[in-house]
């Protein structure tokens, strides 16, 4: 019997497998002058590789209510030794015009 926790994503809907992974976000910081809220993304997933940025960027989007998952952008992930943790930076701008404006 499994008890779902706050940010447990099940995205067997999205990719056909099984496959759950929590998320935690520190170090969150609004940057108005960028038009962005950045952070630091601990992600859990045992059992898995890795989890993919578009899996990540839908949870995101749910979590703090983005209209559109493009405005979401993740990078720099390194995965744990040993696995089922991976740790990344992710960046969500207020609008794809500021996107746009400050990503190459």
């Amino acid at each position: 019997l499994k008890r779902p926790s706050l940010c447990l994503f099940d995205s067997s809907k999205l990719c056909g497998a099984m496959t759950d992974f929590t998320i935690r976000t520190r170090k969150f910081k609004q940057n108005p002058l960028l038009g962005r809220k950045q952070f630091v993304l601990d992600i859990i997933h045992p059992g898995m590789a890795n989890v993919s940025k578009k899996d990540l960027a839908t949870k995101l989007a749910s979590m703090y209510k983005v209209h559109d998952s493009q405005c979401i952008q993740l990078f720099g992930f390194k995965t744990a030794f040993g696995g089922g943790r991976s740790t990344g930076f992710g960046l969500i701008y207020e609008s794809l015009d500021k996107m746009k404006k400050f990503e190459p």
